[in-house]
């Protein structure tokens, strides 16, 4: 007998990943025995996509990406390097998730852009939403429309910078609340991360069975294990997640051992994400400031999904689910990042093409 996803989510969550390829049909059994049976994952995938939001983040470009692009602008003034042919040709205005990177998604090879592994990572399991600070048509003609996206299954929106820059994904999720208000599960992710659509496909099924089944799973975030995480998860007695640690939003050195982190995906029910960033907008902005939010770096005044995370676990409302691969976090925030970013996506389609 398959161990529940209550425990695969709780006290089991060192059991989960042994199980990733199995996590999928576990919930399509678990839904059909709280009331609704489907034929398969595909209708299970189906009926949820049309309850789903899939928010992608993908404004800016990033201080230490436009930083990399300067330095490797100024290596092409005396050398050919691959890098800074590249540079010479990439608007460091531009999203850094347009920025080519070699395509592990097809059959051809050839170059896409960074955030196709993020797009194709929720291909078919909702309506898009994907945040963006402008480049809207090079986003279009290079990114959504080669990967199959019509202007009919998504929408831009445009994230509001009041004092010159972002002020978080939070923020975002704040301002554009009116897109995913109405849905019953939102799945964020990000432009630059090495995407896995089993790990974001099992764990909406996962999260929808364990709802059915009475479970309260308000925050579901994927993990994997890792020898030291940058991005920490606190576990409590139960194997529920009490804390996340956040170095850069911290602004301080996050210190920890061997565990768990999120791998840049989660998911949330809709209704409980609208609570918080309302709950958190009329608790901690500051009018000509931004946010003041306790335990964030008081210069950023940025309001972060991580705070969102944060509140949720400490109020018992969030569960893990242990089934990503550590490759899935290999974001790519400068050039350098470039070539482990690509092996890590190699690696992560070759997984998602062996479960399909």
């Amino acid at each position: 007998m398959e161990p529940s996803l209550k425990y695969l989510s709780g006290r089991g969550r060192d059991e989960a990943a042994a199980l990733r390829s199995r996590i999928a049909s576990i919930a399509l059994a678990e839904r059909a025995a709280a009331g609704r049976a489907f034929a398969s994952i595909e209708e299970y995938v189906a009926d949820l996509s049309r309850r789903t939001v899939c928010l992608t983040l993908l404004a800016g470009a990033g201080t230490r990406w436009r930083k990399s692009l300067a330095a490797a602008a100024a290596k092409a003034a005396s050398d050919r390097a691959a890098d800074a042919r590249a540079a010479r040709r990439f608007d460091p205005e531009r999203p850094r998730g347009l920025y080519p990177v070699r395509d592990f998604l097809g059959p051809g090879g050839g170059e896409l852009p960074i955030a196709a592994y993020a797009i194709a990572a929720t291909r078919g399991l909702g309506r898009r939403v994907i945040v963006v600070r402008g480049w809207e048509r090079e986003i279009d003609e290079e990114l959504l429309k080669p990967m199959g996206v019509p202007p009919s299954e998504r929408a831009f929106f445009e994230q509001d910078a009041p004092f010159g820059k972002p002020l978080g994904h939070g923020d975002a999720a704040w301002q554009c609340r009116s897109l995913w208000a109405g849905t019953d599960y939102v799945i964020a992710n990000f432009g630059g991360d090495a995407s896995s659509r089993v790990t974001a496909l099992s764990s909406l099924l996962a999260m929808d069975a364990m709802a059915a089944s009475g479970v309260r799973v308000d925050l579901l975030v994927p993990a994997a294990r890792f020898d030291a995480p940058a991005y920490p998860i606190e576990m409590d007695e139960e194997g529920l997640p009490r804390g996340f640690g956040h170095a850069k939003l911290q602004g301080r050195a996050t210190e920890a051992g061997p565990g768990y982190a999120n791998v840049g995906v989660r998911l949330y029910r809709a209704r409980a994400l609208l609570e918080k960033v309302e709950s958190f907008r009329a608790r901690y902005w500051v009018e000509g400031t931004g946010y003041s939010i306790p335990g964030n770096d008081p210069e950023g005044h940025e309001f972060a999904l991580d705070n969102v995370d944060a509140e949720l676990a400490s109020e018992g409302r969030s569960r893990i689910l242990a089934i990503a691969k550590p490759e899935e976090l290999t974001p790519a925030k400068s050039l350098e990042d470039i070539a482990a970013f690509e092996a890590a996506a190699a690696r992560v389609a070759a997984s998602d093409a062996a479960w399909r």
